[in-house]
Order: C-alpha cells, then sequence, then structure tokens
C-alpha cells in the first residue's frame, strides 16, 4: 500500500507548477506543526507597494458575508490546501504554508484587505486526508487560497458536506494537479495550467539556442494516468513544433534500479533531446546514466527541474547544459527584479525559517491575485465581500504578472491559457543555474527577459473534458 502511494506521491513533482529552487528546507515549526505567526514590525510591514504595483492590503471598511464566512463577520477565514504533514512525505510543498503565512502577516500588518485581517485555515490533507480537509473547508472557510494538494482530484468527493462544487466553494490555488482540478470551475489560477492546452515554446526557444538539438525529440514519462495528459501535451509539442518525434517512453514513477536499458532506448531513438515527465530525482538519475553511455542529447525540462536536488542526483557535470523552461523570474537575478527580491524579504522576515522556493512565490502570486480581487469587489458590491465577486473580479485580471514575479498571465477559470511568454535557464558546470534565453533586453526579449509569442499556445484535444464542473458553480 504504502508503495502505491509513493506512486500517487510522484505525480505532484512532474508539473511545472510544482517546480521549487530551494535555498532553506529547514521549517519553523511550532509544536503543532504549524509555522509561527509572531508579527513582525517595520521593513515589509511599512511597504504600500509589491514590486511595481500597489499593494492591495490596508485599511478600509470591507464587509463579508458572514454566511459564508463560518458566521463570522469582523475577519477574513480562508483555507490554504497543503499536504505537509503527510507521513510518507514530511513536509510535502511545505513552501506553500511558508508563503501563505509570510503573506498574510505582511498583508495584516498593513491592516489587512479592506481593513479586514485574514486569519489563515489550516487545509492539510496529509496526501492521504484531503476530504477530511475539504470537509474542514466546507464549514469553516470564506474561501480557499494559495494552496494546493497532491491528489487535488479528491476535492470533489460527490458527497454534501466535502464536496468542492456542492458546497460552493472558490479557490484561487497556488497550483492545479490533477486535471480533474485544473479544468474545473468554481476557481481561478494566477499561473494556468490547463490540460486540454500546451504550448511549445520551450521548444521554440530551444532551437534559437541549439537548432541540431531541437530537430529530434523524445518523450519519457512516468507511467501513471495523472502523468497522461502532461505526456500527450509534450508529444504535442514536439509535433506543433514539426520536429521529429524520436519516441514515447515509460518508466514506473517509482524508478529503477538500472537505468540503462531506457537510457539505451532514448539513444537507439536517435534523440537529439528529451523531455521528462517526473519527479528530480528520477530525472537526475536517468541523465546521469544517459551520460554514462555516451548520450550528448540536451535535456529539454519542465519547470520542476529548476531544483538542486535534480543537478546532485545526475551530477553538475551530467546535468550541464540542461534547458528548463520557467515563467518566473529566476531567484539567481532577484537583484534585477524588485518583487523576486521584496518576496525574498518578505519570507525572511515573517517566516525566518521558511523554505524559499519557486511555488511559494506561486502561491504569493495566488495571494496577491485574492486580496486586489478583494479589494475591487468593496468598489463594486458596496463594500461586500462574496466568493462570486472575488472569482469574477479576479477573472477579470488581465497581463498578471504579481507586481512582476512572473511573465504576463491571463487568469481564468476552466483551466484558463498557458503562459504566451517563457525563458530558459540552463544548469552551469558546477550545477548552479543561470538564463540561457533570451538576453535581457536582446532582440528575441518580448519584455522583462521572456520571450512572447502566443502563436505556440495550441489545444491537446485528446486531453479535453477532464475537468469537475458544475452548472451551479460561478464562473
Amino acid at each position: 500500500m504504502k508503495k502505491a502511494w509513493l506512486i500517487v506521491l510522484s505525480a505532484v513533482l512532474l508539473s511545472s507548477a510544482c517546480a521549487a529552487k530551494n535555498k532553506d528546507s529547514a521549517g519553523g515549526q511550532q509544536e503543532d506543526g504549524g509555522t509561527r505567526t509572531t508579527q513582525a514590525s517595520g521593513g515589509a510591514a511599512a511597504a504600500v507597494k509589491f514590486g511595481d504595483a500597489a499593494s492591495p492590503c490596508g485599511p478600509g471598511n470591507l464587509k463579508v458575508d458572514p454566511a459564508e464566512n463560518a458566521g463570522v463577520s469582523d475577519k477574513l477565514l480562508i483555507g490554504v490546501a497543503n499536504d505537509r504533514s503527510s507521513t510518507i512525505r514530511p513536509g510535502l510543498n511545505k513552501e506553500i504554508w511558508d508563503a501563505s503565512n509570510a503573506f498574510v502577516q505582511w498583508c495584516n500588518s498593513q491592516g489587512g484587505i479592506g481593513g479586514l485581517p485574514i486569519e489563515i485555515v489550516d487545509l492539510d490533507g496529509k496526501l492521504l486526508e484531503v476530504e477530511a480537509a475539504m470537509t474542514k473547508a466546507c464549514t469553516g472557510v470564506f474561501m480557499m487560497v494559495g494552496g494546493g494538494q497532491v491528489q487535488d482530484n479528491l476535492q470533489f468527493t460527490g458527497k454534501d458536506g466535502s464536496d468542492f462544487h456542492k458546497c460552493k466553494m472558490a479557490d484561487i490555488p497556488g497550483f492545479a494537479v490533477s486535471p480533474e482540478k485544473a479544468e474545473s470551475n468554481g476557481q481561478i489560477q494566477p499561473i494556468p495550467h490547463p490540460s486540454s492546452q500546451s504550448s511549445s515554446l520551450n521548444l521554440r526557444n530551444l532551437k534559437a539556442v541549439d537548432p541540431e538539438a531541437a530537430k529530434s525529440v523524445a518523450v519519457v514519462w512516468g507511467d501513471l494516468p495523472a502523468m497522461k495528459t502532461i505526456k500527450n501535451q509534450q508529444a504535442a509539442n514536439v509535433q506543433n513544433e514539426g520536429a521529429k518525434l524520436a519516441g514515447v517512453f515509460s518508466y514506473p514513477v517509482t524508478g529503477l534500479s538500472d537505468w540503462t536499458p531506457l537510457a539505451k532506448q532514448v539513444i537507439d531513438s536517435g534523440a537529439t533531446a528529451m523531455t521528462f515527465v517526473g519527479e528530480p530525482t528520477n530525472l537526475g538519475a536517468l541523465v546521469k546514466t544517459l551520460r554514462e553511455q555516451g548520450w550528448k542529447g540536451t535535456p529539454l525540462l519542465e519547470t520542476n527541474a529548476y531544483d538542486q536536488i535534480y543537478s546532485d542526483s545526475a551530477g553538475a557535470a551530467n546535468a550541464e547544459g540542461s534547458q528548463i523552461r520557467s515563467v518566473f523570474h529566476p531567484f539567481e537575478e532577484a537583484d534585477k527584479w524588485p518583487a523576486v527580491k521584496q518576496y525574498e524579504e518578505i519570507l525572511k522576515q515573517y517566516v525566518p525559517d521558511g523554505k524559499q522556493a519557486l511555488l511559494g512565490m506561486q502561491s504569493f502570486s495566488a495571494w496577491l491575485l485574492f486580496a486586489t480581487a478583494a479589494k475591487d469587489c468593496a468598489k463594486s458590491d458596496k463594500d461586500t465581500l462574496t466568493r462570486e465577486c472575488v472569482l469574477k473580479a479576479a477573472d477579470a485580471a488581465k497581463d498578471w504578472t504579481a507586481g512582476g514575479l512572473h511573465a504576463p498571465m491571463d487568469p481564468a477559470p476552466e483551466g484558463g491559457v498557458p503562459a504566451p511568454c517563457e525563458m530558459l535557464l540552463t544548469v552551469k558546470a558546477d550545477g548552479t543555474f543561470e538564463r540561457a534565453y533570451p538576453k535581457i533586453k536582446g532582440k528575441a526579449d518580448g519584455g522583462d527577459g521572456f520571450v512572447c509569442d502566443p502563436s505556440a499556445v495550441f489545444a491537446v484535444p485528446e486531453n479535453k473534458g477532464l475537468g469537475v464542473t458544475s452548472p451551479d458553480q460561478p464562473i
């Protein structure tokens, strides 16, 4: 049974939405496992902007409908979905919990949202207890913000009192994993991750960096139903760019004791590049074996490879030259992007032992979108906050960058549209990361260091219709 859940656990790490570039994996824990929430003073608390955008937090006369807020009218009860207390993988995606606590303290230090302080409600699904977390959400929160669960498809139990739609819940998640969640309604993703659309911009960018490497691409994927949608996207990406699909090869997501047979399949296919669906440790093991077998091709990877675990698992010399897609500004360039630097400072101030990772910035983007939408509701709904108002205001956001944390996005329900802007990061000889393409302010820079090309976004018919939707749910 434990092996089966390890398979499920691996699925979360396949998504570019779940990337982590760790700088501190230690947790600031209380005895109950929660992150410390002692209020700090000064510094970020006095900020009136986040990055290049005005802070959505501050005093005001905002009210919340008690019927949607567990009967409470003087504060916002917001649930953060997470799995950090999993006994199978302790601390799983803890960075979203840390980022959420940091945002809430930063925002509350400015007066909350329209004068309403935020109180976090812990929706720890512990990987195996998502239904219990949803039962808590249905009775105890205004809505869900900034979180994510590995088995987020289990938020749709079909039961009164624990089903996302039946209790008319709303969510602005930090990430979505399953196609059921990613393309559901009742939620707005700040970083859209639909299953039925994809972008081949990563391969298009590889052509600019190394045309020979982009000619023939093998797709390697962990053989699990949840990963099939990503495999379909990656194969379609290759074909959309007119490259040769050298082959599609699977492996058990629990890993292999010997990666040599799979490595030889990739080499025999004639692939000059390889994409990979899975987590960084298995990826590193395969790349290490490929290099040992003499493969000179280029790993073309999803954002979750932006993790020291990958280069450590492969060995720096083997990982060197790997190309990694990203819609976020990397931590290595924090001095160039004020929002990234400010995120680092806020996390350090309010959750000193917090885990710094791209997924944390993604959670922070969700919180900023929620707070901005809630502030807009104060203008449109006579200072009364409702779930429907928040979702409609978040849906109206265009070119969302979270103050400059990431490339422009179009948040939308039911998956939305993938980002039309990306960059490539590469692994250096010492195993660290740096920008590969485009050069900032170079010819290919479509704005703030990203290549932007909407024509790279296309439909993936094989994955259409997998979302869980409700005709009674707003948006």
